[in-house]
């Protein structure tokens, strides 16, 4: 079947001790406790290492709390250690471990509770005899460690552990360390063993009493009281019969429990506590204690003592005390005297196994969980203890009916006065469950604080003072620390309804709680009449602040009981300290609630805060707390609840006399989102006294924000030469930029939404225009526009009146000088205050302004067209100034190399010494349409040779003005516009000289495009300023080239006139001759003749460059002598085996060896100047490739016959693979004997060969062979 949670458990462990090959691993995390094998066989159990866990003795004896060897001390006996020295730091003989041993044989029974008990007496004196061992020999550490081990183990036998090897062996020796892990490794096997062999007999035992659950679960289910009768002075049951003993199932299941609990295994141990409680559930427990004491009632009326047991047990600490300490000694006394159903200590048993949780919880790490354990024990008791109260009223009250009914003469006053007595003892008992809640629930929060940092370290300030840092409101950075401010957010909710109810059962039904009253639906200051501002302030004025303070000092008269903590009792000491413990509640919840991320749980408390602050009449504290909690319900958009906030913050703002806090709360309350949710009527108050506070000069100070009651948006109505947008890093938002130009007529939209439910009328609606360069450095020191930063302020006149709704308002502006401009601000004057709309802060679009200078209409004539080179001729220049207003300015003329200007107006006789590169000349201001002449002289040298088309003379004219727009006066005249610098630009104008050819050779280019023709191209530049008809051209060539008799591609191109700056293209053709050898020193020479309108010609000289073609001709005529042949091996197949023959065919080609010189003369190619033409010699060779060749690879050819020869071959390939290396042919001219008997020398011929890319050769498929002895004469 399926494992167990405890077999399970087992497995693992042994999976972890299996999973080392050394038995350190043991030695090294456990203390080690064994007992030796005997009667009752051997049982081992193990505790952690260090001084938190606890030991066992028995079969069943183990330890809770206390560790170390604390348990050990209480008596238990049969108890051994084994403690390796290296993890104990005590120092002892390298011959030597300490450990200690018993002669004692436990026995354990099937059904013991998990108590070791000792079975012989005689056992203590055996174990009291002298340990054998060479204890004299040993050192002061180990003897000292020995008398340790005597001391806290009485009842146990000590012995000294020996090694087997000499005294002389290394500490450091393998065979002592082998020999002490061997030793180590056999025990910690038997500790697996034994921990196994327990957990076995445990699950056993679990198991039997498994089988009587049903039977007892039946038992508080109901069937149970059908077989209890009452009978004489005794209460008998059937629990004798049932055969379940809850008190052993219980020892058994925790017995369990410390064994995982021991063995390291907290999460093991804590699921056995939780099966404890799904097996007996929490009214499980409280059936179990309503019998109890149904039972001590029947016995205290027969006069019977049946606790006396327990009573001796628990003379010292009570039993509840025993449970929450976690007492696991004492406590299971206790539940072995309470009976076989656990009637005596059932009440006190959640309490104690949430006390071994809790230590496990921490055991495991998870203070989280103990704090979740904690929330869950307080609630469950608290109803436990709040059922227990309403049973036993029930039954009292069911009593007292029945006396009553007996009696017969008691009256209905007596029956009420009874009923009166017990109702008020029950409800005393319900205040002390409260007190005992809520004082738990303090100290779990404030036991929490010691692990948890829940409050932020408090800063000290100047003069001493610490500022309290409760306020902040983000979450805790760490998931941890948000789930621990969750579980103690939830107990201090928790915590004040017990406060709350505390306080509704101390003050009984004749008063109010004070709390109560306050967190109502309607608070009491809501239900008197709306008092205008102005009589408010009256009033406030007749009225000092302490007579408002509301007195709630008076002292309460309650009787709580001793065990109520002192702290609970000084709340309830009178209302003020009730209300301020509620508060100091609720702070700390607040916090801790927003540090678990639970802000709106926060929102809530703080309202209650404040509320209970309104009704003790501190109004500025109240407000405080509101106008920190006032925005939650905004990001959470709950309109209504928003609103009843800003309404009880407004409420406490105008009783504290709060005049501009107030003015802003009014200002926030017509709020857009709001506007549907306010009740017209408090609307209506609402401006009533805003209308009022905008009159006080205490509003006139204070730099008013943009308050929600205006919304306003900027546009621009004008039509714009274009929108382009800019980031702003120092406010990371970016810029929508208008293209203007100086003088363009410019008009802003102003739309304004007023939230208000009435119409205002304001004094005064103004812009503010700021450059970007000081908004800039406005923003980046203090964030604020003032008037001083404003570069012009555009304003609307009063009076202006701002309905309800949507209002629609205009600025115009016609600026006068050039920058970038950010529409800044919008200030709203409304009496005495003045609310400001900063763009900047505004969720809407940064409107901005990039005025240009405007186009100046001035223009400049500089005539004549060009200069004559040689000759002094009159340089006149014409200013017009247009419709600008010109400032002044400056006409500069600049000439080039080869010209030279003077001044105007200059002397004739100081004229030769005037001349200069450069003059400036002076201009005058002068109004819009006039016109201003400036003559002089300008000299001009002849004209300079060269190719260089740049190389132009030049005279250059610049005329730089500053001037203003011609609306400039008019506007300036109404005094709103500030003054600016005038713009500026600069006019250009430029006459040149003939100093260049009128046509440049802009390129000219020869290449081959046949045999022996080659094609010339010459593109020219036009320079001429006035048109030019081209008439006739010519080129001339040196050697060896000539244009052809109808060459000249040009014919009829050019009838028409060519303009300044175009571009001719001349195209010849032209033939390669050789009638020279001898090179030519001349350069190719284009010769143009130009034609004026009036029929005057000019001779253009213009030298190419063709350098390139002759010196490809020269290279050619070098290399003419040699002689070339081309040859092409073709093979009949692709692919062979080796050894194979393969048929090859080499096509020659001689042709080539005529040289290209020859055939232009139509003449054959001779080596020698006389004799027949060389007969030509063939080899095919095949070294170097991978072939072998065969046919006739060497033989002659007769060139005269053909030039086209096909020699074929055969050729083996030698290996196989791809072959890419195929045989060579080599060819040569034979010798020539001359005329006179000599032999002539022959030029070499070289072979341009093409071959395949590659041949496939395969290997041998197979072979025939025949063995053959290697010595021939045995046959």
């Amino acid at each position: 079947g399926k494992k167990t949670a405890n077999e399970k458990a087992l497995a693992k462990l042994g999976h972890v001790a299996s999973k080392s090959s050394e038995a350190g691993n043991f030695g090294s995390r456990y203390i080690i406790v064994f007992v030796p094998v005997g009667s009752g066989g051997a049982v081992a159990t193990t505790s952690g290492g260090g001084g938190g866990g606890g030991t066992a003795a028995g079969a069943g004896g183990t330890t809770g709390g206390g560790g170390g060897f604390g348990g050990f001390r209480a008596g238990k006996k049969g108890v051994g250690v084994i403690v390796e020295n290296k993890h104990n730091n005590i120092n002892m003989d390298d011959n030597a471990s300490v450990a200690t041993t018993t002669t004692t044989t436990t026995t354990t029974s099937s059904t013991h509770d998990g108590i070791g008990s000792n079975k012989s007496q005689q056992q203590n004196a055996n174990a009291a005899a002298y340990p054998p061992g060479p204890i004299a020999h040993s050192s002061k550490e180990v003897k000292e460690l020995y008398h340790k081990f005597q001391k806290d183990f009485p009842n146990g036998r000590t012995v000294i552990l020996g090694t087997l090897l000499d005294a002389d062996v290394s500490t450091i020796s393998p065979l002592k360390n082998q020999e002490w892990k061997a030793f180590l490794h056999n025990l910690g096997g038997a500790i697996v063993d034994g921990f196994g062999d327990r957990v076995r007999r445990y699950d056993e035992e679990l198991r039997r009493l498994d089988s009587k659950r049903v039977a007892f679960v039946r038992k508080f289910s109901g069937e149970h009281f059908k077989n209890t009768t009452i009978s004489g002075d005794k209460t008998k049951t059937n629990d004798e019969g049932s055969g379940f003993d809850l008190s052993h199932f219980f020892l058994v299941k925790e017995s369990l429990a410390f064994t995982y609990e021991q063995m390291q295994l907290p999460g093991e141990a804590k699921l056995q506590y939780e099966e404890l409680n799904a097996f007996l559930p929490e009214e499980a427990w409280r059936q179990l204690v309503q019998q109890q004491q149904q039972q001590q009632q029947a016995s205290s009326s027969r006069g019977e003592d049946e606790d006396g047991g327990m009573n001796n047990v628990t003379a010292r600490m009570s039993p509840s005390d025993l449970a929450m300490a976690g007492d696991w000694e004492q406590f299971r006394k206790l539940i072995k005297s309470s009976g076989r159903d656990l009637r005596g200590v059932s009440n006190f048993v959640p309490q104690y196994m949430y006390s071994r949780e809790v230590r496990l919880l921490f055991q495991m790490g998870s203070p989280v969980d103990v704090l979740t354990r904690s929330k869950e024990f307080l609630v469950k008791e608290y109803r436990s203890k709040l059922l227990d109260v309403a049973a036993d009223f029930g039954q009292r009250w069911k009593k007292e009916i029945e006396r009553i009914g007996m009696t017969m003469t008691s009256s209905s006053e007596k029956l009420l006065e009874a009923q009166s007595i017990m109702k008020l003892d029950r409800l005393k008992k319900e205040a002390e469950i409260e007190a005992w809640a809520l004082s738990s629930c303090w100290d779990v929060k404030c036991a929490a604080e010691h692990y948890f940092t829940l409050y932020p370290p408090k800063v000290t300030l100047e003069g001493g003072k610490k500022e309290d840092n409760t306020s902040i409101s983000a979450a805790a950075p760490t998931v941890e620390g948000q789930d621990a401010a969750r579980c103690i957010a939830e107990l201090l909710e928790f915590a004040i309804l017990r406060l709350i109810r505390f306080g509704d059962l101390a003050l009984g039904e004749e008063k109010v709680n004070p709390v109560r009253r306050a967190t109502s639906e309607r608070p009491a200051d809501t239900l008197k009449p709306w008092v205008p501002w102005k009589e408010l302030r009256k009033q406030r004025r007749s009225t000092s602040p302490e007579q408002r303070k509301k007195n709630n000092s008076e002292a309460w008269a309650i009787n709580l009981s001793p065990g109520v903590s002192s702290w609970v009792r000084n709340a309830f000491s009178n209302s003020s300290t009730y209300e301020e413990t509620y508060l100091e509640l609720a702070k700390a919840a607040v916090y801790i609630n927003r540090r678990a991320g639970r802000f709106r749980f926060a929102s809530r408390l703080e309202d209650n805060r404040a509320e209970v602050l309104i009704s003790r009449g501190e109004y500025n504290l109240a407000a405080d707390v509101l106008s920190t909690n006032v925005g939650a319900c905004a990001r959470d958009q709950w309109n209504r609840a928003h609103y009843w906030r800003i309404f009880r913050l407004a409420c406490c703002q105008r009783v504290s006399g709060d005049v501009l806090a107030y003015l802003e709360t009014l200002t926030q309350s017509f709020n857009p989102r709001l506007s549907s949710v306010a009740p017209k009527k408090t609307a209506s108050l609402f401006q009533n006294d805003l209308e009022d506070l905008i009159t006080d000069a205490a509003v006139a100070e204070p730099r008013w924000g943009a308050f929600p009651f205006l919304e306003t948006e900027l546009s621009i109505e004008s039509e714009t030469a274009g929108k382009s947008s800019q980031p702003l890093p120092f406010l990371r938002r970016k810029l929508s930029k208008y293209l203007t130009y100086v003088g363009d007529e410019l008009r802003f939209s102003l739309n304004i939404n007023s939230h208000l439910p009435r119409a205002i009328s304001v004094n005064g609606i103004r812009l503010y225009l700021v450059t970007l360069a000081s908004y800039e450095q406005v923003y980046r020191s203090n964030g604020t526009v003032s008037e001083e930063d404003a570069f012009r302020i555009l304003s609307i006149d009063a009076p202006i009146t701002i309905e309800p709704g949507k209002n629609k308002f205009s600025f115009s502006w016609q600026p006068m000088s050039y920058n970038v401009y950010v529409l800044a601000t919008v200030e709203i004057q409304w009496k005495e205050a003045s609310f400001f709309y900063d763009s900047a802060l505004l969720r809407k679009p940064l409107v901005g302004l990039d005025i240009q200078p405007s186009e100046p209409t001035q223009t400049i004539e500089l005539n004549p067209l060009f200069l004559i080179p040689g000759h002094v001729q009159n340089v006149r220049l014409v200013f017009h100034s247009g419709s600008d207003i010109i400032t002044g300015g400056a006409v500069t003329l600049i000439c080039s190399d080869g010209l030279q200007v003077v001044p105007p107006n200059t002397d004739q006789s100081k004229l030769e010494e005037a001349w200069r590169d450069e003059c400036v000349i002076p201009l005058d201001a002068c109004e819009p349409g006039k016109k201003i002449v400036i003559t002089t002289l300008v000299k001009s040298t002849s004209s300079r040779s060269g190719n260089n088309a740049d190389d132009v003379q030049e005279m250059m004219a610049k005329v730089e003005t500053s001037y203003r727009h011609k609306s400039y006066d008019s506007v300036m005249d109404k005094g709103e516009e500030p003054d600016s610098n005038p713009m500026k630009t600069l006019l250009e104008a430029m006459v040149t000289t003939l100093d260049r050819p009128a046509l440049a050779v802009d390129g000219s280019e020869a290449f081959i495009f046949d045999e022996d023709r080659v094609m010339v191209n010459v593109s020219l530049h036009c320079n001429t300023p006035v048109p030019f008809f081209v008439k006739e051209w010519n080129l001339d060539l040196p050697s060896p080239l000539v244009v052809e008799e109808d060459g000249d591609l040009n014919k009829g191109m050019f009838q028409h006139a060519i303009p300044e700056g175009e571009m001719l293209l001349f195209g010849f053709k032209c033939l390669r001759a050789d009638d020279s050898d001898e090179p030519s020193n001349e350069r190719p020479i284009l010769r143009v003749v130009l034609q004026d309108d009036f029929g005057k010609t000019f001779l253009q000289v213009l030298p190419l460059n063709l350098d390139d073609i002759y010196k490809q001709l020269r290279k050619e005529d070098e290399y003419a002598e040699l002689h070339n042949a081309t040859a092409e091996l073709v093979c009949s197949i692709k692919e062979g085996s080796v050894g194979h023959p393969v048929p090859f065919v080499y096509n020659l080609n001689l042709q080539s060896l005529i040289s290209p010189k020859a055939r232009r003369s139509n003449m054959s190619v001779s080596v020698a100047s006389e004799g027949p033409r060389p007969t030509v010699l063939y080899t095919i060779i095949s070294e170097g490739s991978d072939w072998i060749v065969s046919g006739k690879v060497q033989g002659l050819i007769d060139s005269k016959r053909s030039d086209i020869v096909s020699i074929p071959f055969r050729g083996i390939p030698t290996r196989s693979g791809l072959l890419r290396h195929f045989p060579e042919i080599i060819i040569e001219y034979l010798p020539i004997t001359t005329l006179s008997g000599s032999k002539s020398l022959t030029p070499p011929i070289t072979v341009l060969t093409k071959t395949p890319e590659r041949f496939k050769s395969l290997a041998f498929t197979n072979s025939l062979s025949l063995a053959v002895p290697q010595d021939l004469e045995e046959f």
